[in-house]
């Protein structure tokens, strides 16, 4: 109960006093449990590893909620007598986005500018400026490919205040994305 409470008091002394996010919060404590993460990260995700010195998050990256970070494989011991585990570092370069529910395996380097799609399980490493999706994800094209195809529908939201992003959606719908 006591840990309770002192957990309650030091949120409401980092949201009140020093006027942190959940967002800068969530990211204080991965740097806390030794994950090395750069500046002007937007983590929605709470990223937890027994091995958490094996990941390095560069800077301006993106990471959406429900993203699983692997940094070791237990399966070895039911093939290796003796042996308990498989580990391997989780490298993720500057202004990365990472969708919700994917799955980065251990051993894993994503290069600058690249984009993981949503429920993708990056198996293996891939280099600067790709865009990647799938179980197991593969590349699907360049970040210059996916400018250039989403050029006339993609929306500024920071001109537009939150209350009125309903309407504005609402009566354009020239700029949805159909598939």
């Amino acid at each position: 109960m006591f840990a309770s409470l002192k957990h309650r008091l030091m949120m409401q002394y980092y949201r009140k006093i020093r006027k942190l996010s959940d967002v800068d919060i969530n990211i204080m404590n991965m740097r806390r449990s030794g994950i090395t993460v750069g500046e002007g990260c937007r983590i929605f995700t709470a990223i937890t590893s027994t091995e958490p010195w094996l990941i390095s998050i560069g800077n301006q990256v993106t990471i959406s909620c429900n993203v699983h970070f692997v940094t070791h494989d237990n399966g070895i011991i039911k093939v290796l007598q003796g042996k308990t585990d498989v580990v391997g570092p989780i490298t993720v370069g500057d202004r990365c986005f990472i969708g919700m529910n994917s799955t980065l395996m251990l051993g894993v380097t994503l290069g600058e500018n690249c984009i993981v799609g949503a429920g993708s399980v990056v198996t293996r490493s891939f280099p600067p400026h790709t865009v990647l999706a799938g179980n197991p994800a593969r590349a699907i094209c360049t970040t210059e490919e996916y400018a250039e195809k989403h050029r006339d529908r993609a929306i500024d939201f920071s001109c537009i205040p939150r209350e009125q992003r309903q309407s504005f959606i609402m009566s354009n719908p020239e700029l949805w994305v159909k598939r």
